[in-house]
């Protein structure tokens, strides 16, 4: 009895990982019917972002307390990837043809795994994600500072162009100066901003006149001169940190494992329950899948935006014209699936002291199935097939006889289980969402 408790446990530890990356899954198709066969990758940026946060600020720490701000990192990274993945690769084809979103989420797979075991032990890179995000906010920040409409959906781009060419600018000047002293001084940055606002500012005013004439350039002076000295600041700050903090840490290699921070509290000595051994990182995985669950149903019945969601599952068509945006609507369902995928990141480099790059493939592949297992675009039905596909997957490690038993099965009997119920129930345990759209 004790060892098929035993089992049982380690089932249900494996399922609740599963069933918190298939909610990811199963959020974003029941939205827009995309199969995001990224969000994998995503589960595995997610545990490289906590270990990432872990290095920067905490390395060599134990402490409990280091645990939020891991989860907080791990989070941001996972969500933004995903809402960058939705906004280039997946929003464009949003009308296409079901096969190229399906192609192009491989692709970006592909991607994110040879991007993290190419360039995670050079952060280089980073000082161009920074002018990139520095651009962004600049234009923000300008943006927010104009009369000037800048959203017609014809003209959008010629009444955007002089303050993106007030930021591109004032960056240029900024990498000039920092290309020929990389040192911080005091006369570098102030040449750095000023040339930057002098030269951003002139290069926005001759854009406006040139394009839209004398009177739009008058008005636009201040927010395109707001622009010009924002990127360089914030450039200046985005190479400070990177000189100072990102710079001076020594990242490991993700060609090979990388051993995962150990943290008081939720790993350590594991627990004995009578007959039977609990891993702390396994209840970690276990209650931040009952919490996230208890979670992300009170979003979806109890919130506002939660209810939009159900709108745009529904019909997309007619929750816009009742006055619900959409995309924002899409890129929600993507961050909800991001933030639990990132969990489930941190949650496997607990139980397993190590990640890899392609930690991802596996688990979302596995991922997928317990979200059709329980039926795709249910979300019950994801945590349902999660936990159901973990125990079948231990016990069937334990008490499978001869040469088809064994820990090397496991995964061939996962999906058998998969054949069988696409066999005998297609919609799933639970039941799939299935939505007839006029």
């Amino acid at each position: 009895m004790d060892q098929f408790l035993q089992q049982f446990v380690n089932g249900l530890t494996l399922g609740s990982l599963y069933a918190l990356i298939a909610v990811g899954y199963t959020v974003v198709y029941g939205i827009v019917q995309l199969i995001n066969f990224a969000h994998g990758e995503v589960f595995m940026i997610g545990a490289f972002g906590a270990l990432t946060t872990y290095l920067l600020f905490f390395n060599g720490h134990t402490s409990v307390w280091i645990l939020p701000v891991m989860i907080v990192g791990a989070m941001a990274a996972s969500v933004g990837t995903a809402v960058l993945m939705e906004r280039v690769a997946y929003r464009p084809l949003r009308n296409a043809p079901r096969l190229a979103p399906l192609i192009t989420a491989i692709g970006i797979s592909v991607f994110l795994q040879e991007f993290i075991r190419l360039l995670y032990e050079k952060p280089g890179w980073t000082v161009f994600a920074m002018a990139g995000l520095t651009l962004l906010v600049a234009y923000l920040i300008g943006a927010r500072n104009t009369k000037v409409p800048l959203d017609h959906p014809v003209t959008k781009w010629r009444d955007r162009a002089p303050l993106l060419a007030a930021s591109v600018l004032a960056l240029a000047v900024w990498g000039l100066l920092r290309l020929a002293q990389p040192d911080l001084s005091v006369l570098i940055t102030l040449a750095a901003v000023v040339g930057g606002l002098i030269i951003g500012t002139a290069a926005g005013l001759l854009f406006a006149a040139g394009l839209h004439g004398t009177d739009r350039a008058k008005a636009l002076v201040r927010p395109v001169a707001v622009v010009a000295v924002a990127s360089g600041v914030l450039m200046e700050i985005s190479w400070l940190v990177y000189k100072d903090i990102i710079g001076k840490v020594e990242w490991p290699s993700a060609k090979q494992k990388i051993p995962f921070p150990q943290i008081d509290v939720v790993t350590g000595k594991a627990l004995e329950l009578g007959g039977v051994t609990i891993q702390r990182s396994a209840l970690f995985t276990i209650i931040a899948l009952a919490v996230c669950t208890v979670l992300l149903w009170y979003f979806i019945n109890r919130t506002r935006l939660g209810r939009g969601m159900l709108a745009v599952s529904q019909d997309p068509d007619t929750a816009r014209l009742m006055g619900i945006n959409v995309d924002r609507i899409i890129v929600v369902a993507f961050a909800l699936g991001a933030v639990l995928a990132s969990i489930a990141g941190i949650s496997q480099g607990f139980q397993n002291s190590n990640i890899e790059f392609r930690m991802g493939f596996l688990a979302g592949l596995k991922a997928f199935t317990a979200a059709v297992l329980g039926g795709i675009g249910n979300i019950q039905g994801a945590v349902v097939g999660g936990l159901v596909l973990g125990v079948v997957e231990s016990m069937a490690t334990q008490y499978v006889p001869g040469q088809f038993g064994g820990g090397s099965w496991k995964d061939v009997w996962a999906f058998v289980l998969l054949i069988l119920v696409l066999v005998f129930r297609p919609q799933g345990l639970l039941g799939a969402r299935v939505v007839d759209r006029a």
